[in-house]
């Protein structure tokens, strides 16, 4: 059974004390995905929320033109589906392991019983999945009223993960292309391309084999 320290550090369930999610314990169940393994389709009907313990899904749809829009980037310590985790519906968009990934798959069926008993938890969990819903609104109005650096800016701050050690940058992990970027925000590779290649060179961030690394975050939270 994965220790309960582990679950406080996923966003969704961090605001619970630890005895909240002794509850969630027996329904959670630990899956390992290959890379390119489907985890659900757009449309698809459900009732799993995911938990990524390591690895990385993406998220997209497929436009009419049989393209595909890339909509998020999931790491270690994210969760994926939390609309269906009071009740079943379709899940909006597609999920692939784009590497082998551990999950934590929680199915919603138990959860009604577990808020009516436990109100502490209902109550943390709408304030987590409004503060959510508010950071979405945000990244949406940044999306409408800055430049394509500035939607590009934005992005890798919100895809950014913090570093392992005290002091060290923030990062984006390699797995995570210059043209799945360009699919986030509806641009191209080339466009992509040149931003970083210019933020390089101004030393806003550091460019590895495993990792983007940016130096100067502020710069990229104030860019047009």
């Amino acid at each position: 059974m994965i220790p309960v320290d582990e679950l406080l550090r996923f966003p969704l369930l961090s605001s619970l004390q630890p005895e909240d999610l002794i509850p969630l314990l027996p329904h959670l169940k630990q899956r390992h995905v290959r890379k390119g393994q489907i985890l659900f389709t757009e449309g698809e009907m459900g009732s799993n929320v995911y938990f990524v313990l390591s690895g990385q899904i993406k998220l997209s749809k497929t436009l009419v033109d049989g393209d595909e829009q890339i909509l998020d980037w999931y790491g270690p310590n994210t969760s994926i589906a939390e609309e269906l985790l009071l009740e079943g519906g379709s899940y909006p968009a597609s999920a692939e392991a784009v590497a082998e990934s551990t999950l934590l798959v929680l199915n919603n069926k138990a959860m009604p019983e577990i808020v009516r008993s436990h109100p502490d938890i209902a109550l943390a969990l709408i304030r987590t999945l409004s503060k959510r819903l508010r950071l979405a609104q945000e990244f949406i109005r940044i999306l409408t009223g800055r430049s394509t650096a500035g939607i590009l800016a934005a992005l890798l701050l919100r895809l950014a993960r913090p570093g392992s050690q005290p002091g060290q940058p923030i990062y984006v992990d390699a797995t995570l292309t210059h043209r799945d970027l360009a699919s986030m925000i509806g641009t191209s590779r080339e466009v992509v391309n040149r931003t970083l290649s210019s933020w390089k060179k101004a030393g806003i961030i550091s460019l590895r084999q495993d990792r983007l690394e940016i130096l100067r975050p502020y710069e990229l939270a104030d860019w047009p």
